[in-house]
């Protein structure tokens, strides 16, 4: 954990223990180990999958959604898609972009008249 300039904790893009097993590894395969030069000179991750951009927050002013994904100032429009996730995951993201649209959406009333079933009654259907 590093502290920036404005007082706030994040986690460093360059992680020393990570590296260490990278070369290590490299030299057991015959590999050539490197790095993203933002990585280490600006400390900017790096990554395959484009996410953030879309931060949540209690108001418009400390976030684009709320804690249900729905836009400030917009009713009725939600964000699910990659932007509602804060930080580099590690891993393809597509299983959790879908789990956090499927939260949403189970969250979103009903039309009045609607007659579908929800998922997890569904889900409930079909397990009898």
């Amino acid at each position: 954990m590093i502290i920036d300039n404005t007082g706030q904790k994040s986690v460093p893009a360059y992680i020393p223990i990570g590296q260490e097993v990278m070369h290590r590894y490299s030299r057991k395969v015959g590999g050539i180990s490197l790095n993203a030069i933002h990585e280490i000179v600006f400390n900017m991750s790096t990554t395959a999958h484009i996410i953030g951009g879309s931060p949540m927050g209690d108001t418009v002013t400390k976030g684009v959604v709320n804690d249900r994904f729905g836009v400030h100032g917009y009713p009725n429009m939600y964000i699910l898609d990659g932007s509602i996730i804060p930080c580099n995951l590690g891993v393809n993201p597509s299983l959790t972009i879908t789990a956090l649209a499927e939260y949403a959406i189970d969250h979103i009333p009903d039309k009045p008249g609607n007659t579908r079933n929800k998922l997890d009654e569904q889900l409930e259907l079909m397990s009898h």
